[in-house]
C-alpha cells in the first residue's frame, strides 16, 4: 500500500513539473510575447525612423516590405510594386528574451554598413500586429508597426 502511494506521489510531483516546465518555455514575458506569436508572415505598414516628431508615417502603396520569422531566423526584402524589382534585403538568425529581439544581419542587399552587427528591438505583439522599436548600431532611431499577413 505504502508502495502504491509512493507511485502515485511521484507521478504526480514529474506531471505538474512537466507542465510547470512547458507552460514556462512558452511565456517570455508578462506582456506574453512568445516565440510563436512573432512568427509568421508580416507586412511593414507604418514606421518612425530617426528623431521624427509627428509621428509614424504609412508606408507609400507602391513601397512593400515584407518580414517572414520562423522558430529561428528572420528575413526581410523590399520592393517596388511598380518594377517588381529589390531594392533592399536582410536576414539571419535572431534571439527573444521577454520583449527583446536581437537580430543578427547575417547577409543583406544595400545593407553593408549593418552587415555582421547585431540589432537590437523592443518587440510587442497585440492581436495581428507586431510592434518593433530600438536603435540600431549606426545610432539611428526607429520604430515600426508590422501587420500579420495572413
Amino acid at each position: 500500500m505504502k508502495r502504491k502511494y509512493v507511485t502515485i506521489v511521484t507521478v504526480a510531483v514529474l506531471a505538474i513539473a512537466a507542465l510547470t516546465i512547458s507552460a514556462g518555455s512558452l511565456v517570455n514575458n508578462e506582456s506574453g510575447n512568445t516565440a510563436e506569436s512573432i512568427q509568421g508572415t508580416w507586412k511593414l505598414v507604418s514606421t518612425n525612423y530617426g528623431s521624427n516628431p509627428s509621428g509614424f508615417t504609412d508606408l507609400p502603396a507602391m513601397i512593400v516590405r515584407m518580414k517572414l520569422i520562423t522558430d529561428t531566423h528572420f528575413t526581410w526584402v523590399g520592393f517596388s510594386t511598380l518594377d517588381k524589382k529589390v531594392s533592399s534585403s536582410a536576414g539571419g538568425k535572431y534571439t527573444l528574451n521577454g520583449n527583446t529581439y536581437t537580430e543578427s544581419i547575417d547577409f543583406g542587399l544595400n545593407m553593408d554598413a549593418y552587415l555582421g552587427q547585431k540589432q537590437t528591438f523592443t518587440v510587442k505583439v497585440e492581436g495581428d500586429r507586431l510592434f518593433q522599436s530600438g536603435t540600431l548600431s549606426d545610432g539611428l532611431n526607429i520604430a515600426e508597426i508590422w501587420e500579420r499577413v495572413k
